[in-house]
């Protein structure tokens, strides 16, 4: 590994070669999120800010893809799709009118229907809510082909981690980002099958970034330029909901930074790793903020709901704007 001497003085070695975490007193992140951010100056249409797609909602789990789509649009995306099953469609439309509600992954032909929505979507996420049915694990598998080429970014978590552990080709030779967020469980089980995640990005191409979330967020990515950890913020309280708040936020993020990485002037190689390490640090600032927030007024009784309520002031210390 070749690094400049100026380089190895913000950084820290903690075990293997790509795990390299950048200090966090270091503000030069945060300039760059700052000039991805697009400006609300009135010159924009809806849908520039970002069009979001949520692959997500079963009969047990209807909170996951709101909370996943709900805070992609109060992070600043102009619109959301949310692709549930039949069953957590009329749920999820109850809890917001906001949330465009598509209850198609159940559907007979689901991916012929499902996939002309595609062409209008800036980045996607699938896993929330999602469940582990073997029909809906076809039907999504499917669908992450024709999202690769389509070459939309991709988010992948929850039970979506589950079915690529399962199925790890799925992810392989995506032209586009694709962004991997597994809890402490679900980094061990890749792990435990990827020697992860040196091995996982080996395997499927230099386009995978791995948050690892947990009390310390750590963003992997083959650019140790771009290999970073986040600890400011949260708090002790592990409510479930908080992993979809940070999956939509990315996506918010993601679309942002793919279209104006440029305006950054961020000197790196390889651009979709850039933009995807940045959106993941920008969401990882963002919602650990929310939780602090939240956690100071609510404590123990604390829900992702709280932590909601909180995107936009977390967003205007964080970002200014």
């Amino acid at each position: 590994m070749i690094f400049t001497k100026q380089i190895r003085t913000n950084l820290k070695i903690v075990t293997t070669p790509l795990r390299y975490i950048m200090d966090n007193s270091s503000s030069d992140q945060i300039k760059y999120i700052k000039d991805c951010i697009p400006k609300l100056d009135g010159t924009t249409h809806k849908g520039q800010a970002g069009r979001i797609g949520v692959v997500g909602g079963s009969l047990e789990y209807t909170g996951a893809p709101y909370f996943a789509g709900i805070s992609a649009l109060k992070v600043g995306a102009d619109l959301v799709h949310i692709f549930c099953t039949s069953v957590a469609a009329n749920v999820i439309k109850a809890y917001s009118p906001e949330l465009i509600v598509h209850p198609l992954l159940d559907c007979q032909n689901a991916i012929e229907e499902i996939s002309p929505w595609l062409e209008r979507l800036h980045a996607i996420v699938i896993g929330p809510g999602l469940g582990r049915a073997p029909e809906t694990f076809n039907v999504v598998s499917d669908l992450i082909n024709r999202i690769r080429e389509s070459k939309i970014p991709l988010i992948i978590d929850a039970d979506g981690l589950f079915l690529i552990t399962e199925k790890p080709d799925l992810i392989n030779n995506f032209s586009s980002p694709v962004i991997l967020t597994p809890n402490k469980i679900e980094f061990t089980r890749l792990s435990t099958k990827f020697n992860c995640p040196e091995a996982l990005n080996q395997k499927f191409g230099r386009n995978i970034t791995i948050v690892k979330k947990g009390p310390i967020d750590e963003i992997y990515s083959m650019n140790p330029t771009v290999v970073w950890s986040v600890g400011t913020g949260g708090s002790g309280r592990r409510c479930g909901g908080q992993g979809d708040i940070l999956s939509g936020s990315i996506a918010t993020f993601l679309n942002w930074t793919i279209n104006n990485i440029d305006k950054a002037e961020f000197k790196t190689d390889g651009k979709d790793l850039a933009v995807a390490s940045l959106a993941c640090y920008a969401a990882c600032l963002l919602v650990r903020k929310c939780n602090e927030k939240a956690f100071q007024v609510k404590g123990r009784s604390m829900l992702a709901t709280d932590m909601i309520d909180y995107i936009h002031e977390a967003f205007e210390e964080l970002f200014g704007q």
